[in-house]
């Protein structure tokens, strides 16, 4: 009955926001950080969330959907390594997310190309014949001088590499995983409801507000890319949210084919120690303001089981 009453909700916030807001738009599903994100909840197993990520993904028939990998967690754990598999024979990719999710605003351009490099052999081994290769930065940290971002940008298109942006992100995403954790550690069952109502909430509204950035900056709706985490509670609330997105009229689409957007061939010149997804580079490069739900912070989450 609980779960039936998220579901409900996540239909009337997409019938309520999708019927002008997000109707008709595409986008691609990613998910970082595999195989492990996050604070492990009290009772749950890495492989059960992923199970959980998967079957979501399975079910709402998302196409193309890239997995951006950490090799680094395997030899501390080896059998974390069951997770790639599971995640390639589901039919999705592997993507690369450099081997010890290295920041690149706080390492130099050489030592990063060294840490994907030292990625490729698990990815090669994972991944299919011919497969596009996709990275994405973590942090989304590009560099926080030109000289960072103009080598690890020429390197990867030596390399073969698409930049995976991110034009569509979940606000303050890791938060929630933690917050999750510890509220199933006190068993906190109301805090927990409340928390998916909130998620649901600022989920959609973000997605609308990014779709609206993307008229102001394009005067289109480009293809978008979604980043979720390879987390306890992206794997409990994806199903709930990939439902309210296609009740809103959205329409799943690969990452390939969200890449070969013109959009994507635009280069911001950003530059900052911190990340930013593609399209608020842009309306920074272009003095742009971003619309009022990307800009508030929603600090109840955080509060929540203290």
């Amino acid at each position: 009955m609980r779960r039936w009453g998220v579901a409900a909700l996540a239909l009337v916030l997409s019938t309520a926001l999708g019927s002008g807001a997000i109707a008709g738009t595409e986008l691609a599903l990613t998910v970082d950080d595999l195989p492990t994100h996050g604070a492990l909840p009290a009772g749950a197993t890495r492989r059960a969330i992923a199970d959980q990520m998967i079957q979501a993904l399975k079910r709402h028939a998302a196409p193309g959907v890239y997995g951006f990998t950490n090799g680094g967690q395997l030899p501390d754990d080896p059998a974390l390594e069951e997770i790639l598999r599971a995640w390639r024979h589901a039919g999705f990719v592997l993507g690369n997310h450099t081997y010890s999710h290295l920041d690149l605003t706080r390492a130099r351009a050489a030592d990063y190309v060294v840490d994907i490099e030292r990625n490729e052999e698990l990815l090669a081994r994972l991944s299919p014949p011919g497969a596009s290769k996709y990275f994405r930065y973590p942090y989304l940290h590009e560099g926080d001088t030109r000289e960072k971002r103009k080598a690890i940008r020429e390197w990867l298109t030596a390399r073969g590499y698409t930049i995976a942006q991110v034009t569509v992100s979940l606000e303050d995403e890791w938060a929630w995983n933690d917050v999750y954790a510890r509220c199933v550690a006190i068993n906190d069952q109301d805090a927990i409801a409340r928390m998916k109502r909130l998620f649901l909430e600022s989920a959609t509204s973000r997605l609308a507000a990014f779709e609206e950035l993307s008229r102001r900056l394009f005067g289109r709706s480009i293809r978008h890319i979604l980043m979720v985490h390879m987390g306890a509670f992206d794997a409990l609330m994806l199903d709930d949210l990939l439902t309210a997105y296609r009740a809103a009229g959205t329409r799943f689409i690969s990452l390939q084919e969200a890449t070969q957007d013109p959009a994507y061939r635009l280069v911001p010149r950003l530059v900052q120690a911190g990340g930013a997804t593609f399209l608020v580079q842009v309306a920074r490069d272009r003095r742009v303001p971003l619309p009022d739900a990307l800009t508030r912070p929603r600090e109840e989450v955080a509060r929540l089981c203290r």
